[in-house]
């Protein structure tokens, strides 16, 4: 699809690619189709100049937009090996997964070396952090480059000699290594081919089903690549919630891909939205979704798993719920996803568009989630919580993931159920709910009394109301940051 994409970049290379939003919510061309085109040939010039060949590593610090597509682009063209760097994961985190992978060079904005650099008492506010950078490797600026930035790449330099594209390459050969979990003394990565790469953005497209008369709104590369190859431009979100509702108002988008997090601070800021909305890479229920269709949407999808591996319409959901089953529904898996739990009721993935290995590691056809799931009667996949995430009570092993559905009731925005330490290896297990805006407290504490007294064994021994902490680019609740805010607020057991 990415070969298709830059054809079809300069096919209409006068319509609109990247749109973003002014402050009234107007959208404002950020690059047209055979300015993304140039620039990624420009890209693809310079790191052949540099003498980078198919096979080497580029580790790669460019916030999302043109400038970043155009890199991907460009090593896709040239058979180069992606490394993504995540300034929220930690510098120190960072420099040891980056040592897996040993880049030949680091492509960053001045944004990515001013967090690195002078801004990094600012960024660390923020909780963005990366370590020095010209320790990892050489490092070239993308982008305007500011005083203290590396010297910029030559976007210059000769373009003869420089492969037109990457049809030629092996399908098997290495496309982009996505940092996972892991420490600092074993840290993970995924390695994705270019045809689990190619598999994922084909599944993508086939779900959004994106034309070119109509914008899609959505920041991700497995957004951005499908939409564009269809021919449709993309219109990256506002990160202001208002300014968001009124580029939703504004836009009309017929597809809309946004993650929970910034789904209910949407709603919250009053967003309309049109046509289908997706959201995913973290937890979204029925009430969620539910929510996203009543504000106008023809259809609200939940998507799991970063293939992706299932996705369920809100409709079914809430029949799911409603029939008093146990569990989150996520879905029948898509076409050429196999799903089966181990022997431990751990959910198994497997398809083409999965992850080829871990870095440093063999291939493995299996994706373990880490989740803990069942297949009902239909096929599909019901999640029954994360297996790290088990709290243990009284010898009892109760697991979140079954229960945290239920506490999502009216004026609810998100909860979770978390272990805080209560003496002798025991925990007490703490409702954290984080109430809607303008939601009544102590009308919220009522309506939750019925769904936690039905939770039988797993009865939470205190309800505290608060904000969940988020973490991680995917803004997912940061479970442990919840129980160290529930341990603090609730003090020492009794």
């Amino acid at each position: 699809m990415l070969d298709h994409l830059d054809h079809a970049l300069r096919s209409r290379p006068e319509r609109p690619a990247v749109l973003t939003a002014t402050r009234t919510g107007a959208p404002r061309v950020r690059a047209t189709r055979g300015e993304l085109a140039e620039l990624a040939d420009a890209f693809a010039a310079a790191l052949h100049a540099r003498g980078l060949r198919a096979g080497d590593t580029v580790g790669v610090a460019v916030r999302p937009g043109p400038r970043a597509l155009a890199v991907l682009l460009a090593l896709w063209r040239l058979g180069l090996r992606g490394a993504v760097l995540d300034p929220g994961a930690g510098p120190d985190v960072l420099r040891a997964r980056l040592a897996l992978a040993r880049p030949s060079l680091v492509l960053a904005d001045a944004a990515a070396q001013a967090v690195a650099g002078w801004a990094r008492p600012l960024a660390r506010r923020a909780r963005l952090a990366l370590p020095d950078l010209a320790a990892l490797g050489p490092v070239a600026t993308v982008g305007p480059r500011l005083p203290g930035c590396a010297p910029a790449l030559d976007l210059g330099a000769p373009r003869q000699g420089v492969p037109a594209s990457g049809d030629a390459l092996d399908g098997d050969s290495d496309a982009v290594i996505v940092f996972t979990s892991g420490t600092t003394s074993l840290p993970r990565a995924v390695v994705h081919t270019r045809a689990s790469l190619a598999a994922g953005m084909t599944t993508v497209a086939a779900l959004f089903d994106a034309h070119g008369d109509r914008p899609v709104l959505g920041g991700t590369f497995f957004v951005l690549v499908p939409s564009l190859a269809s021919g449709a431009a993309v219109a990256l979100p506002a990160g202001n919630s208002r300014v968001l509702a009124r580029q939703l108002h504004r836009l009309r988008p017929e597809g809309t891909y946004l993650t929970p997090p910034r789904l209910r601070d949407a709603l919250g800021a009053g967003a309309r939205f049109h046509g289908r909305v997706w959201t995913g890479s973290a937890p979204a229920g029925a009430g969620l979704l539910g929510r996203v269709r009543a504000a106008g949407a023809a259809e609200a999808w939940g998507v799991y798993a970063l293939f992706p591996a299932a996705a369920v319409e809100s409709r079914e959901k809430s029949a799911f719920e409603e029939a008093g089953e146990s569990g989150d529904l996520v879905g029948a898996p898509l076409p050429g996803v196999l799903a089966e739990p181990d022997e431990n009721g751990q959910l198994l993935l497997s398809g083409p568009a999965a992850r080829h290995r871990y870095l440093g590691e063999e291939p493995d056809a299996w994706v373990r989630t880490g989740d803990r799931a069942r297949l009902d009667g239909a096929g599909r996949v019901v999640l029954e919580g994360r297996s790290k995430d088990m709290v243990l009570r009284r010898a009892e092993n109760i697991y979140p993931g079954l229960y945290e559905p239920a506490l999502h009731v009216p004026g609810v925005e998100l909860a979770v159920l978390v272990g805080i330490p209560a003496g002798d290896g025991d925990e007490r297990l703490v409702a954290v709910v984080q109430p809607r805006r303008g939601a009544d407290e102590r009308a919220l504490r009522a309506a939750l009394s019925e769904p936690v007294r039905r939770m039988g064994t797993a009865r939470p021994d205190a309800l505290l109301l608060a904000r969940i902490p988020l973490s991680g680019r995917s803004r997912k609740p940061d479970r442990a940051a919840t129980a160290a805010l529930a341990a603090r607020r609730l003090g020492p057991a009794r």
